[in-house]
C-alpha cells in the first residue's frame, strides 16, 4: 500500500481540489455576468431615458415649429383678405356720387385751410370740382377720388383724397374690421 496509495490519495485530493477550484471560478463568472448584465441593463434604461428626452424635446420643437407656421399662413392670409377688403372699399368709394361728396370737402377744404390758393383733382372730377370751387384749378392728380389744396407758396397742403380718408378710417377700425373678418 504504500506509494500507490499515497498516489491515489494525492490525484483524489487533487481532484477534489481541481472540482473546488472550477466550481469556485464558476461561481466568480456568474457573479461577474450578473454584474455585466445589471450595468448593461441600468445602462440601457438610461440611454433609452434620454433617448425619450431628446424624443420628447424634438417633438416638442417640431409642434412649435408647425404653430409657428400655420400662425403665419394664418397671418398671411388674413394680411390679405385685410388687403383685399381695403382694395374693395377703394373700388366703393370709385362708385360713390362724386358731385356731393366734393362739395362737402371742398367746404370743408375752405373751412380748415381759408388760405388755399390752388385746388387739384383727378382727370374724372375736374369739371366738377372747377364748377363747385372757386379756388385756382391747380392741376390733374392720380386718386381715386377728392381734392387737394394748396396755399400760395405751395408750403402747406389739405389732403382731401378718398385714399387719405379711407386710410383714417381704415386706420382707426383697424380692429374692428379684423375681428368682423376673423370671428
Amino acid at each position: 500500500m504504500g506509494l500507490e496509495n499515497v498516489i491515489k490519495q494525492i490525484e483524489h485530493e487533487g481532484l477534489i481540489e481541481q472540482q473546488r477550484i472550477e466550481q469556485e471560478a464558476k461561481k466568480d463568472a456568474e457573479e461577474i455576468l450578473q454584474t455585466v448584465k445589471k450595468k448593461l441593463k441600468d445602462r440601457s434604461t438610461q440611454k433609452e431615458s434620454e433617448l425619450k428626452g431628446v424624443v420628447e424635446k424634438l417633438r416638442l420643437q417640431e409642434t412649435s415649429i408647425a404653430e409657428l407656421q400655420a400662425k403665419k399662413i394664418r397671418l398671411n392670409a388674413e394680411k390679405e383678405i385685410l388687403e383685399q377688403s381695403y382694395e374693395k372699399c377703394l373700388d366703393a368709394l370709385r362708385s360713390l356720387p362724386h358731385k356731393k361728396i366734393l362739395s362737402a370737402l371742398i367746404k370743408k377744404a375752405k373751412v380748415e385751410m381759408p388760405e388755399a390758393v390752388f385746388i387739384y383733382a383727378n382727370t374724372r372730377d375736374e369739371a366738377v370740382v372747377r364748377s363747385l370751387s372757386n379756388i385756382s384749378f391747380g392741376g390733374i392728380i392720380d386718386c381715386v377720388g377728392g381734392v387737394i389744396v394748396e396755399n400760395k407758396d405751395h408750403s402747406v397742403k389739405g389732403d382731401y383724397r378718398y385714399e387719405t380718408l379711407a386710410v383714417q378710417v381704415w386706420n382707426k377700425s383697424l380692429k374692428e374690421i379684423a375681428q368682423t373678418l376673423f370671428r
